[in-house]
């Protein structure tokens, strides 16, 4: 009987251990990191960017917009500084694009991963106010073939999982995951907010500690996982997506990509900033003060 009830517990504890593993949440390595200084040296750690200087353009496509700078200070956005400086990205009253920057993991890392951490830091701006949804900060698959503007995927032309906004409602935005999968059923992605407690419900003037994990299907197979978390909290799990069917579609870019639309456009200039991005192979977590 003893000897049952051991088992008994082991396996309790082996399934509480693979549960964390699975949907950690809270610290991660940038516990050891005061305010991500050296988090770059982490072995897990295959790119970091604070922003800071010109030397933040390297790793970077689509850098050179006129509305995408960095800034240390904009007090008529109510701007506060995280560290330092940072990304500033406005989209123009009348236009769609923000932004459009990509980490290439082939160009920078000579291969693609099949599973990745991507951790940012947000702050909405006092002159956030967009009427209708866009896109937010994500990550791709898409080799300008498949997964994203009306280009369904079919789980071999390519994939993506960007971030989402709605329109803000009582002065909260709406956030989440917007997915091109090979089980979409239409032309346009997928919309999955992160409603778990509240968290995906962004308030203007505020940082928050925002990251996405992505890992790809077996080819064919339902067995592909998205998650999100908010400040280390777990806001968001979805298992069993299929993005490909076929090994030739990995994980292609982390896309900082802040878009207004669909097919409308701003009605007034809107400006976010972000900073502080991580991408991993292992759980990042809210930075250490």
């Amino acid at each position: 009987m003893k000897q049952k009830k051991m088992l008994s517990l082991m396996a309790l504890c082996c399934a509480a251990l693979l549960i964390a593993e699975e949907s950690p949440q809270g610290k991660g390595l940038a516990a050891g990191y005061a305010q991500d200084r050296g988090i770059e040296q982490h072995a897990a750690v295959l790119f970091a960017s604070n922003f800071e200087g010109e030397h933040w353009r390297r790793g970077w496509t689509g850098r050179d917009r006129e509305n995408v700078i960095t800034v240390k200070r904009d007090p008529e956005r109510r701007f506060v500084p995280l560290k330092g400086a940072a990304l500033r990205v406005q989209v123009p009253k009348g236009e769609h694009y923000g932004a459009s920057l990509k980490y290439l993991f082939q160009q920078e890392q000579g291969s693609e991963p099949e599973e990745i951490y991507f951790r940012y830091y947000l702050r909405l701006a006092h002159d956030w106010n967009p009427e209708k949804n866009g896109k937010l900060p994500g990550i791709a698959g898409t080799y300008q073939r498949g997964g994203w503007g009306g280009r369904s995927s079919n789980g071999k032309n390519g994939w993506s999982a960007r971030g989402t906004f709605r329109g803000q409602q009582d002065g909260k935005t709406a956030t989440g995951f917007y997915c091109y999968h090979a089980d979409m059923p239409g032309k346009y992605g997928e919309a999955w907010l992160w409603q778990e407690g509240g968290l995906g419900d962004l308030e203007n003037n505020r940082w928050y500690c925002i990251e996405q994990y992505l890992k790809l299907n077996s080819p064919g197979k339902n067995d592909g996982v998205l998650r999100g978390w908010v400040d280390g909290k777990l806001a968001f799990e979805r298992k069993g997506v299929r993005f490909r069917d076929t090994e030739k579609l990995k994980i292609e870019c982390v896309w900082l990509n802040i878009y207004h639309g669909g097919k409308w456009t701003a009605p007034s200039e809107d400006s976010l900033y972000i900073d502080n991005v991580v991408i991993s192979k292992a759980y990042i977590g809210p930075m250490k003060p």
